[in-house]
């Protein structure tokens, strides 16, 4: 979901031009339907909860559960639970071959899990990065309006409770027992679960929703910084290696602002600067970063974040090199593209190799033609075929060939290529 919604934007973005920004996206219809999975059972209640806040986390503004009231399908059980086949939240009292779903407007599994969202958010937080380090338990984190930090833990695992370490950046839990509230088998929706947790650690239970929230350390945290969050952040100027950004002025005494780059869980420090715009250099030709400004006051405390920034580097407008990379069709999970690599320079080409990332780890090269293709990893290299391996200076020819590919889930365009060693300008 994150690369779908990248990639959404990313068009928004091309063909709205300056209007990008004021254009939302809604999630109008989210449900589990991966060919007859679980609908009413556990599963899908975990599943609510967690699409919901990735897709909250990258830009979707409304989600829509579809839906309300469904009605029964095929019957199965799950990990011992009655599943009804059911898209609604909420039962509708209908039958399968003689198997009836409980009582009009129960509550099923979904509803349990988008009400454990009420525990972790309201109007006026702050989504922050968060992460965790197995596959079997993810996270998400809000800022409280008050200082406060809450975090939903998901234990994915059927049968296996997970005792998991907490560690924070930039955020000092007060000593006390955290509040939680869990969803769990056994538990009637989402109950206070007192002991079960620390500020260090959580004991999390199969198949459950736990959310934590803790207190700021007395006279740490954004709450006790003198400044507000810096106004929204804009590029001014975006080159291959660098890209200059302002924003509006955050109230109190600022000592001076940061801008920090959100790496997963992580964050890095780009650059600060006493004024209300700053130029980052030193970056990747082609690379995408995600950042926030934030305000530090005189007594070094750093204030909320502002809202997020996206932006793409180009790639050097005098590059002796150029290639153009277009997706001539696609299906779901599979692509063809076609590439055009010419040399500019004033000296001719004889035999190149073309190297680029692929931006999401699902995309992958099945079969060429006109190239040899390899891959390691995200990284595919590119080595001439027998007939164009030489191309004449100052563009005198191009070698064109392309391949089929296959994605699992978002298929962005890879926006850096390197010839024999030297970036070129990537071009539509």
């Amino acid at each position: 979901m994150p690369g779908e919604l990248r990639e959404v934007r990313s068009l928004l973005d091309r063909y709205a031009g300056a209007d990008s920004a004021r254009i939302g996206i809604a999630m109008t219809e989210a449900n589990s339907n991966a060919g007859g999975g679980a609908f009413t059972s556990r599963p899908n209640g975990l599943f609510a909860a967690e699409a919901m806040m990735t897709a909250l986390e990258n830009g979707v503004f409304t989600v829509d559960w579809w839906d309300t009231h469904n009605g029964a399908g095929a019957i199965s059980t799950v990990n011992g639970e009655t599943d009804h086949g059911d898209m609604g939240m909420l039962s509708n009292g209908s039958c399968t071959g003689g198997v009836c779903e409980p009582a009009v407007n129960t509550p099923f599994a979904p509803y349990y899990g988008i009400k454990t969202l009420g525990a972790l958010s309201d109007p006026g937080d702050t989504m922050v990065a968060s992460g965790a380090s197995g596959p079997e338990v993810s996270s998400h984190a809000v800022l409280r309006a008050g200082g406060d930090l809450s975090v939903l833990l998901l234990n994915k695992s059927a049968g296996a409770a997970h005792t998991v370490d907490l560690r924070y950046a930039g955020f000092t839990p007060a000593s006390g027992a955290p509040d939680v509230q869990r969803w769990a088998p056994g538990d009637d929706g989402p109950v206070d679960a007192p002991g079960t947790a620390t500020a260090a650690s959580a004991t999390l239970a199969p198949y459950s929703l736990t959310v934590l929230t803790m207190h700021p350390k007395s006279g740490t945290g954004s709450s006790a910084a003198t400044v507000g969050a810096p106004g929204a952040p804009r590029t001014t100027a975006v080159a291959a290696d660098s890209a200059t950004l302002s924003w509006p002025a955050a109230t109190g005494p600022v000592d001076r602002y940061e801008v920090y780059e959100q790496l997963g869980a992580r964050s890095q420090l780009l650059g600060s600067s006493t004024g209300t715009s700053v130029t980052i250099p030193n970056l990747p030709a082609g690379s995408r970063h995600a950042v926030n400004v934030l305000a530090r006051d005189q007594a070094g405390r750093l204030s909320r974040p502002s809202v997020p920034l996206t932006f793409t580097t180009g790639t050097p407008g005098g590059s002796t090199c150029t290639v153009s990379y277009r997706v001539t069709s696609g299906w779901g999970n599979g692509f063809v593209s076609d590439l055009v690599v010419s040399n500019v320079g004033p000296a001719a080409v004889d035999g190149w190799t073309l190297t680029f990332d692929w931006p999401s780890a699902g995309q992958s090269v099945s079969s060429a033609w006109n190239a040899n293709v390899t891959s390691e990893g995200r990284r595919v290299h590119v080595t001439n075929g027998e007939n164009n391996g030489r191309l004449a200076p100052n563009g005198g020819n191009s070698a064109t060939f392309g391949f089929v590919g296959g994605n699992d889930g978002a298929n962005p365009s890879p926006t850096a290529f390197t010839l024999n060693g030297t970036v070129c300008r990537t071009i539509s």
